[in-house]
């Protein structure tokens, strides 16, 4: 078990033969550094700028956060009303302090649980290394309500992007079905062609038209299998993302060349589809739903080479 600090905050990490994972409990549970050893490349991007972390509230425009690294949303990605509910920008937990688990930490687990703060619902997430050198996310989400409750869990990693960097999807996604975007000629819900929606534009290559300055965020599913990887012939990275597609049936890919300034690229499995669980729930139809006092459980697996 690693521990660090980082511009104040308490750091707590894991590491195996091959990489290392660095958390900030206090600021969301966010991962801010993934690193593999062999090469020294760092997936988890962050601002270029010395101050790259600080705390927000329940209600903050995830623009206005660090947006660094990797975070959790749940039970909704974009601000929505459901049920008089006003659900906030990326979800109720984001933001929130994540206790860490002593008797977790004791077996080298780093696990938290955290009650939402608007909706019946506690979140749980633990992060360990596997037999093969994995980081492996264990996941559980819990109702405490009465009533049948819809939601969205996204992983949602923001990674950076190198020369020569290309996704790797399965052969069944054929094409992402759009739900937002700046710069690009799209409108909500067109269907792309995947990877070449536009001859010459190669979405496997993070590349858009209008670039740059231009991003985009699409969905693929439902899927037969859970899996989605970045890879980098040149140098030998890869970063591979493993799940139950049974379970998280779908896949959101966001690309950003230049919004903002910002390059960098996120692959995320979800439970359903768009951003807003509203939509998800009211035009859609995709999304997950616990039943009352009902618990989820999945897992996904990380694999840096």
């Amino acid at each position: 078990m690693l521990t660090s600090s980082e511009q104040g905050y308490l750091v707590k990490g894991l590491r195996s033969a091959s990489a290392e994972l660095l958390m900030v409990p206090e600021l969301g549970g966010r991962i801010i550094s993934l690193r593999c050893l062999k090469s020294g490349r760092e997936w988890c991007w962050h601002q270029p700028r010395p101050d790259w972390l600080w705390p927000n509230d329940g209600g903050d425009d995830f623009a206005n956060s660090p947006q660094a690294g990797i975070d959790e949303c749940v039970p909704t990605v974009a601000a929505c009303q459901v049920r008089g509910r006003r659900l906030p920008d990326h979800g109720e937990v984001w933001y929130q302090d994540w206790p860490l688990d002593p008797e977790a930490l004791a077996s080298r687990e780093l696990r938290a649980t955290v009650p939402l703060t608007v909706s019946p619902l506690v979140f749980s997430r633990g992060i360990r290394v596997a037999k093969d050198g994995a980081f492996v996310f264990d996941y559980s989400l819990r109702n405490t309500g009465l009533l049948s409750e819809p939601y969205l869990w996204s992983f949602h990693p923001l990674l950076n992007l190198e020369p020569g960097d290309r996704l790797e999807l399965p052969a069944e996604v054929r094409e992402l079905r759009l739900n937002g975007g700046l710069g690009v000629p799209m409108a909500q819900g067109d269907l792309w062609d995947y990877p070449e929606p536009i001859p010459g534009i190669r979405l496997d290559e993070a590349a858009l038209p209008g670039m740059p300055g231009a991003c985009l965020k699409g969905f693929a599913g439902p899927l037969d299998q859970g899996l989605a990887a970045v890879v980098n012939d040149r140098t030998g990275d890869r970063l591979e993302l493993q799940w139950d597609a049974t379970v998280i049936p779908y896949l959101g890919l966001w690309i950003n060349r230049g919004h903002g300034g910002f390059h960098h690229l996120a692959l995320e499995p979800t439970s359903g589809a768009p951003d807003s669980l509203a939509d998800a729930v009211e035009s859609w139809s995709q999304h997950g739903v616990l039943p009352p006092r009902g618990t989820a459980h999945w897992s996904l697996r990380l694999n840096l080479s």
